[in-house]
């Protein structure tokens, strides 16, 4: 009777190997990577970022809808401003690089700059002073990138006039602040163009 018994758990053993390694309904086999459930999934992700997208263009559809035509020009007639200010910086810098630098005529262009700087940050403002509150927040951020860039023509423009209330001005360092301007300003008009096509102000059709 022994003997039967110990020839029957001979043949049970492997038996019961072969058992706990198939996987069973639910179970995983050994050594294979579990799915972590707060992992998300390729679907998942495509879905979330099918929702943003869908959740920016209806954004983008409803400035659009919301921009007048009266914010259209107003943006159009800055724009054209900021261009006259890079034009007039130009051709200061060029005419205080020249031999026959006269000292009258550069605080002269100095003025005119100022003047259009001055015009154009007006126009500006009326701009923004006619834009709703969800056009606001869609451009904040611009607004705070503009206003730093601002601030920066005018020290700029402070570091002309210190220069230019000199008897004898230095002529490179009022080319110098020449260009800066220049160059600030096309940061400003690159910053504002952007504006306009999150408002839909500059080209309407798109």
């Amino acid at each position: 009777m022994r003997r039967s018994l110990l020839i029957l758990a001979l043949f049970l053993v492997p038996a019961v190997g072969l058992v706990a390694q198939r996987p069973g309904r639910g179970g995983n086999v050994s050594g294979q990577r579990q799915t972590q459930p707060n992992q998300p999934t390729t679907r998942q992700s495509q879905s979330r970022q099918s929702t943003m997208d869908q959740t920016r263009q209806q954004q983008s559809s409803q400035l659009r809808s919301q921009a007048t035509d009266q914010q259209r020009q107003q943006y159009r007639t800055c724009d054209q401003s900021m261009e006259r200010i890079r034009t007039q910086a130009r051709d200061m810098a060029r005419m205080s690089n020249g031999t026959t630098f006269n000292a009258d005529q550069a605080r002269q262009q100095r003025d005119q700059l100022r003047d259009q700087v001055r015009t154009m940050d007006q126009q500006h403002q009326r701009m923004m002073q006619g834009l709703d509150n969800r056009q606001h927040a869609a451009v904040e951020q611009r607004t705070r990138a503009m206003n730093q860039i601002q601030e920066r023509i005018n020290s700029r423009l402070q570091n002309m006039d210190q220069e230019l209330a000199k008897s004898s001005p230095d002529r490179k360092i009022i080319a110098e602040q020449a260009r800066n301007v220049e160059r600030e300003m096309q940061r400003y008009q690159q910053q504002y163009r952007d504006m306009g096509d999150d408002l839909s102000l500059r080209n309407p059709q798109s």
